[in-house]
């Protein structure tokens, strides 16, 4: 049988971390509910307090000042579709929430309570990671920023304080030439991902990798980086990002790996596949970075 709960609606911020508080363990923020309806549907979950946060005003909007982008925690998925792709990390966002449920469920999904639900096959979470975003982040001790690599410690899981609220995603934009991509493999077009990934790839001013970051969903219990693809970019020519060294990089990604089979997909082919995504991934930005250089 569904649980009960006391529906609460807050007009701040510091009034929706104080109902938090006082209403203890057994209180939930609700901001779309696409996730938790779900889990408390199928008793998952019994919250005796659902905390909706939807009608905080100021938390809604896509902001991006040439050095820093911003996003509302309560930006919708659809918002995020939507919004102008000139900014090539901006489009590559806006391209992940084109894969992401249904059209009308990103209506009301927010990229915030996304992130919350902390699923390993998530789309945002890959593509935040490679883009090395962090969290602004509000609750009973103050503000502080916390990045999305370290959000998630398990499935369902995140590292957000019992009372805190996520307030703001923030993206470095910087001005180097820098492009990203992610590709996921799943069943079908609403599907979670069956195995993902993403990288983000900055170059310095001799079109040499100065940064770069892989990240893989759906293969470790959170979304991993991978370190020894990583090191084997950082320091290559712009020139040298194809062919043979690209698969080389993919064989990489996939020793970090440490996928597990379940009822979506084997072990197997998850470690063949994301070696052909993270080669995928890597052939959008250079393409991407080689048109810029033109």
């Amino acid at each position: 049988m569904r649980s009960d709960f006391d529906y609460h609606r807050p007009d701040s911020v510091e009034s929706a971390v104080r109902m938090k508080c006082e209403l203890g363990s057994e209180s939930r923020f609700w901001a779309g509910g696409t996730d938790l309806v779900l889990q408390w549907k199928s008793q998952k979950i019994k919250p005796l307090h659902c905390i909706d946060v939807t009608a905080i005003a100021g938390l809604g909007y896509i902001e991006n000042d040439g050095s820093l982008l911003r996003i509302g925690g309560l930006t919708s998925l659809s918002e995020l579709e939507r919004a102008d792709r000139q900014d090539p990390y901006l489009k590559t966002l806006a391209e992940v929430a084109c894969l992401m449920c249904t059209v009308q469920t990103r209506t009301i999904a927010t990229i915030a309570g996304n992130l919350c639900n902390a699923s390993p096959a998530g789309d945002l979470f890959p593509t935040l990671i490679a883009m090395d975003a962090y969290l602004k982040v509000v609750g009973e001790a103050g503000g502080r920023e916390l990045p999305v690599e370290v959000l998630m410690i398990s499935p369902g899981k995140t590292s957000l304080h019992h009372s805190e609220l996520v307030t703001e995603i923030c993206i470095p934009t910087p001005s180097q030439a820098r492009a990203s991509s992610y590709r996921r493999i799943d069943r079908t077009v609403v599907d979670i991902a069956l195995v993902s990934a993403a990288g983000a790839i900055r170059l310095d001013s001799n079109n040499v990798v100065e940064s770069a970051i892989i990240a893989m969903g759906a293969v470790a219990p959170t979304v991993i980086r991978s370190a020894r693809a990583e090191a084997l970019l950082t320091g290559t020519a712009l020139s040298a990002l194809n062919g043979e060294f690209l698969q080389r990089v993919g064989d990489a990604a996939a020793t970090d790996a440490t996928p597990i089979t379940d009822v979506r997909a084997s072990a197997e082919y998850r470690s063949a596949m994301i070696k052909v995504l993270v080669r995928r991934v890597l052939e959008d930005i250079s393409d991407s970075l080689l048109g810029e250089s033109e």
